[in-house]
C-alpha cells in the first residue's frame, strides 16, 4: 500500500471514532490558543470556548448527557430561563435538593392554594355550615363574632398566606385577657380545620401557636343569706325555677333555658337532661334531692319552658331586678352553679357523683370547688326550705345569717 493510501485509510477509522459534538482548537491573532465545541441542536447553534480541551470535553459529555437523558428540550430553553435555573440549582445544593424537587412542592404547597377561596369566603362557609349542621344559637354566635374580628384583620388574605408569625401576633394579643386569647385560638383553630377538610389549606397553624395558661380564680359563690333572700324574691320575676334548680342541682344557665318542665319529673325525683339541653349533647339525668323537691311544687308545671322569656322580659334585665330586690351588689358569674358545686361537694364529699350531677369532670370538680364552704354553712344550705303565707304567696322560713 503506498503512503498516501495509508494515510488516507488512517484518517478515515480515527473519523469514525469522533465524538459528538466535535471540539476544535482555536488559534488567536494573540497566539493563544483554546478548544471551542460547536454544535447545532434544534436549530439553536452552541459555540463555546474554553482555555483548555479538558473543559471542552467535560462541557461536550455534559450536551451529549442532556441529549441522551432528555432529549433537546433543554436547549430550546432562554438565555435568561436557563441562568435563573442554574441559580435556583446553586441554592439548592447546600440542601441536597434539586430543581425538581422544589418546583414540585411549590405547585403543590403554594401553587394548589392560590386560587382558593379568601378567609372572609371561607369563615362565611363555616357559619353557613353550622347552622346547617344545628349548631346551637349561642354557638354559632360565638363563631360568628371571634372569626368577625378574625375577618376584620386577614378577611381579603388566603389561609396559607398567613405566616405563622402574622397569626401568632394577632392571638397573642396583649390587650384581651388570657381567657381571651384561647378562646379566640380555639375558634381560629376550628376555621383551620374546616379549610382542611375542604382542601383549602394544608396545615393548623393555629394549633403549632402555644396558649397562655389562664389562671383559675376561686369561684364567686352565694352565701347561705344571699341564697335564701334569692329564693325569697325570685317567685316576684317568674325566676323561682331558675333560681332553685341552679343552686340545688347546678343545672347550666343555658341548660335551664332550654329545659322544658316535660323534662322535670317529680314523682320520680329527676331530671332529663336530654341531648338537646345539655352542653355537650350528652344526656346525663340529674337527681332532685330534698331541698329542690320542697321548692319546684310552688312552680312546676306540666308543660312549657322552665324559664319564660319574652321580648318585654328577658332574663338578664330579670335577674337584674331580682338581685336589687335581694340586696346584691352584683350577680357572680355564674354564681347559681358554683354555689351548687361548692356545697354539694362539702356534703359529698364524692367530685366524681357532684361531676355527674353537673355534667363535669371530677377533676375539675376537686380542683376548683374544694373546701370553699364549712360544714355548718352546708347544713344550712341545704335546710332553705319555703312556706306559705295567709295569702298563699310562698315565702321563705326564717334563716339565720
Amino acid at each position: 500500500m503506498s503512503c498516501k493510501k495509508k494515510l488516507i485509510a488512517m484518517t478515515s477509522a480515527k473519523s469514525k471514532t469522533k465524538l459528538w459534538p466535535p471540539i476544535h482548537k482555536l488559534t488567536y491573532t494573540s497566539g493563544k490558543t483554546a478548544w471551542q465545541v460547536a454544535c447545532m441542536v434544534s436549530g439553536q447553534r452552541i459555540r463555546e470556548a474554553f482555555t483548555t480541551k479538558e473543559e471542552a470535553e467535560t462541557r461536550a459529555a455534559q450536551i451529549r448527557a442532556v441529549i441522551e437523558n432528555e432529549g433537546t428540550a433543554a436547549f430550546t430553553l432562554p438565555v435568561d430561563v436557563r441562568t435563573i435555573a442554574a441559580k435556583c440549582v446553586e441554592k439548592l445544593s447546600p440542601h441536597g435538593a434539586t430543581l425538581d424537587e422544589a418546583v414540585d412542592h411549590y405547585v403543590d404547597h403554594v401553587l394548589k392554594y392560590r386560587n382558593v377561596p379568601t378567609v372572609a369566603k371561607i369563615v362565611a362557609k363555616l357559619l353557613a355550615d353550622s347552622e346547617a349542621n344545628h349548631r346551637r344559637e349561642r354557638t354559632v354566635k360565638d363563631l360568628r363574632h371571634r372569626l368577625g374580628v378574625f375577618v376584620k384583620t386577614f378577611g381579603n388574605r388566603r389561609l396559607a398566606e398567613i405566616t405563622r408569625d402574622e397569626l401568632k401576633d394577632w392571638l397573642q394579643d396583649p390587650t384581651l385577657g388570657a381567657r381571651s386569647r384561647i378562646n379566640y385560638a380555639v375558634k381560629t383553630s376550628q376555621l383551620y380545620n374546616f379549610a382542611i377538610v375542604n382542601g383549602w389549606c394544608e396545615y393548623n397553624v393555629a394549633a403549632s401557636i402555644p396558649r397562655p395558661d389562664a389562671e383559675d380564680s376561686e369561684p364567686d359563690i352565694f352565701t347561705v343569706a344571699q341564697a335564701a333572700r334569692l329564693l325569697e324574691h325570685a317567685d316576684q320575676y317568674d325566676l323561682l325555677a331558675y333560681v332553685a334548680i341552679g343552686l340545688f342541682v347546678g343545672l347550666r344557665s343555658a341548660e335551664l333555658l332550654r329545659l322544658d318542665w316535660s323534662a322535670v319529673k317529680l314523682a320520680e325525683r329527676s331530671i332529663i337532661i336530654g341531648a338537646q339541653v345539655a352542653k355537650k349533647r350528652s344526656r346525663r339525668v340529674v337527681e332532685i334531692n330534698d331541698a329542690l323537691a320542697a321548692w319546684l311544687p310552688g312552680c312546676a308545671k306540666m308543660k312549657g319552658p322552665v324559664v319564660p322569656l319574652d321580648s318585654n322580659r328577658t332574663l338578664y334585665a330579670r335577674l337584674a331586678k331580682l338581685a336589687k330586690a335581694a340586696g346584691l351588689d352584683h350577680w357572680p358569674d355564674n354564681g347559681l352553679r358554683h354555689s351548687c358545686a361548692s356545697y354539694s361537694l362539702a356534703l359529698t364529699s364524692d367530685a366524681v357523683r357532684v361531676a355527674y350531677q353537673l355534667g363535669n369532670s371530677a377533676d375539675m370538680i376537686h380542683r376548683h370547688y374544694k373546701a370553699l364552704v364549712t360544714k355548718a354553712d352546708v347544713e344550712r344550705f341545704f335546710a332553705l326550705r319555703p312556706s306559705v303565707d295567709a295569702a298563699g304567696k310562698i315565702v321563705l322560713l326564717a334563716v339565720n345569717g
